[in-house]
Formats: structure tokens, sequence, C-alpha cells
């Protein structure tokens, strides 16, 4: 009988020239859910899901570059093409297969082209409130994010403060996990974001505006669920509804008492969704 360590690993790949660090749950050689976390995140956002899923499944939770524990990239190079670059590599040198991809937001958009690419090595596809194209509104919400999120703050309770301005229904306790993995202290007393900020500044430059994935939709082959979180402002029902309608097998669900971070703002109801997706139902 296999027994499952409840405390998580933390491991290190040099790839493409960073040192990148992931957290691996689980026992090896059990089917694989490799989880994305998005933009400002960090792969501790996944905690609480990955304790409830450790038993059945490999878990590989990714810092992806220039958050996290991962190194930054000296040149700025934070592409949708750089993170593909760095996940197609993690996934080979791990000889990783019949993957189910799990990503949010931004981590989402990446593990879509990654899917596109290599459609022989995903099982299963997991988008959680992703901006596939722009338009007005979400990248206004994005922008209200950017501003909000703080570049510096004197404690963490500072930090968690924040958070529970923008994600209204994550629980204090949550908030102060995401803020104590999310940032760190420097000489002067003050904390800072792990992830570097100069994505922040091209995000800015870009006007908060993002590509268009919406041509790469049709060649989805692997069953694939759209999540949104329904008070939402970064994924609009419409377009949830609409991204399903090009993926050739999708489906379509809302969480209910959430925003952004549906996974974490209504853990017990996302549980339930990612089960009954993961079981066929």
């Amino acid at each position: 009988m296999k027994t499952y360590n409840m405390i998580p690993k933390d491991e290190y790949l040099n790839v493409n020239g960073l040192r990148l660090h992931y957290i691996k749950w689980g026992m090896s050689g059990d089917k694989t859910i490799l989880l994305l976390h998005g933009f400002m995140g960090h792969a501790h956002t996944w905690d609480e899901f990955a304790l409830n899923f450790r038993n059945r499944y490999l878990i590989i939770a990714l810092d992806q570059r220039g958050h996290g524990e991962s190194q930054w990239s000296k040149s700025g190079f934070y592409t949708i093409d750089d993170h593909f670059s760095d996940i197609a590599k993690i996934i080979e040198i791990l000889r990783l297969r019949d993957l189910i991809i799990i990503g949010h937001s931004m981590g989402a958009r990446n593990g879509l082209f990654y899917t596109v690419c290599y459609p022989e090595n995903v099982e299963r596809l997991v988008l959680i409130d992703a901006r596939l194209w722009s338009n007005p509104k979400n990248s206004k919400a994005f922008r209200h994010h950017l501003t909000n999120f703080p570049l510096q703050a004197f404690s963490l309770s500072e930090v968690v403060k924040a958070i529970q301005h923008l994600y209204p229904y994550i629980s204090t306790k949550t908030c102060r996990h995401l803020a104590y993995y999310g940032y760190k202290k420097i000489q002067d007393r003050k904390f800072v974001p792990k992830f570097d900020v100069r994505m922040s500044l091209q995000s800015n430059l870009l006007g908060c505006m993002i590509e268009d994935l919406s041509p790469f939709l049709a060649n989805i082959s692997s069953p694939t669920l759209v999540i949104r979180g329904k008070e939402s402002l970064f994924l609009s029902r419409a377009d949830g509804r609409r991204i399903c309608n090009i993926i050739p097998n999708a489906k379509f669900e809302e969480i209910p008492m959430a925003t952004h971070m549906p996974a974490q703002e209504n853990p017990k109801v996302f549980k339930e969704v990612i089960s009954d997706f993961l079981d066929g139902k």
C-alpha cells in the first residue's frame, strides 16, 4: 500500500538558464497534475488544493519564472513564449505524460499554449478565470489589481488587507498564507513582493492588453474545463461560454461567492467541481 507524506517537497531544476522552483506532493508513478499559478502569484497558492488531491495524484506546483522562489530573468523575458519554453522543458526533464494541467489566469494561458503545442502529453485541461483575449472591461480589472497590489509594505498585515480588498471572499487565514509566501522582508524593514515587478511595468506599458489566444482554441483536443468566478471582472460569462463554444470538448462552470481566485475564495465548491471533472462526470 502506498503511503503519502502530507509535507510537500521543495525541488529545483535549471531550465533555460534559470533556477526554477516547484513543490511536489504525492507519489511518483501516479497520474500527474501540473498546477500553474496566476500573474503575481506563487506555487503556495495551491497548498490547500494539493492537500485535498495528494492521495490520488502526483502534484507539481510550479513557481513560474520571476515568481516565488524561482529565479528572475536577467533580461526581463516574461512573454508567453518564455513561459511555454520553461514548462515544456520541465515536462521533458521530469518525463511527465498524460498530464492534467490546471492553470489560473496567466498560468491558464501558459498551460493552454502548451496543450496546443503538445496535445499528446495532456489528458485534461482546466482554465481558471483566464483572459484569453483583451477587452476594455477585463483590461480595466487587471489594471485595478496592478494598482492596488502593494509593491512595498511595512508589515504583512498591510499586505493581508490589500488582498482582502481585492478578493473579499478569501478567508483571513488564506490571505495570511498568500502574503507569507508571496512577500519577503528587505533591509529597511519593508516587505516587497517575491515576483519581478518589471512584469507589472511591462503590463502597464502595454495598456494591460494581452495576446489574443482565440485562434488556438479550436486545436485543443483534450477535455477542457473552463471555470469562472461568478463575480469575476476578468472573465465574463459570455466570454467563458464563447471559449467553450470554440474548444471542441469543453465544459463551463461558475463558482459562486468568488471573483478572480475561485480556488482560494470558495475552495469547497472548487474542489467538488474539479473532482467531478477529473472523474469524468
